[in-house]
């Protein structure tokens, strides 16, 4: 099964969990793709971008097969990245993105992660 995960804040605000998540999935012969995003195709550090949270994914310990940025707008290349990547499970942070993924991505499970500590999205 290929596996979505967002970037910020979600990985980012649990590393320890997803670090466990993605080693499981590993191990049971699943490919996690992690789904980010970036605001402009034009921007010129967006390969900046791209080091630094391959950098921070190495620091972390998350197992992945593939980082992908996406562009504006983002809930709909999200889900366009879910269906290119044959994504059957994401986890994303921001509801607008779920409910895109969700309904843009037929055969993607889009699931919201939500800060359970503090009782606030992220």
């Amino acid at each position: 099964m290929n596996v979505g995960i967002d970037f910020d804040d979600t990985i980012t605000h649990n590393p320890e969990f997803f670090r466990e998540l993605t080693a499981s999935l590993h191990r049971a012969g699943d490919r996690t793709y992690i789904i980010s995003s970036h605001t402009k195709a034009d921007e010129p550090i967006a390969d900046r971008i791209f080091t630094e949270k391959t950098r921070m994914l190495r620091e972390y310990g998350i197992t992945y097969a593939e980082l992908q940025l996406v562009v504006e707008p983002i809930p709909e290349n999200k889900a366009k990245a879910c269906r290119d990547h044959n994504i059957r499970f994401m986890i994303d942070n921001d509801p607008e993105n779920v409910e895109e993924i969700s309904r843009l991505s037929r055969g993607t499970v889009c699931m919201q992660y939500i800060n359970s500590t503090s009782g606030t999205q992220h």
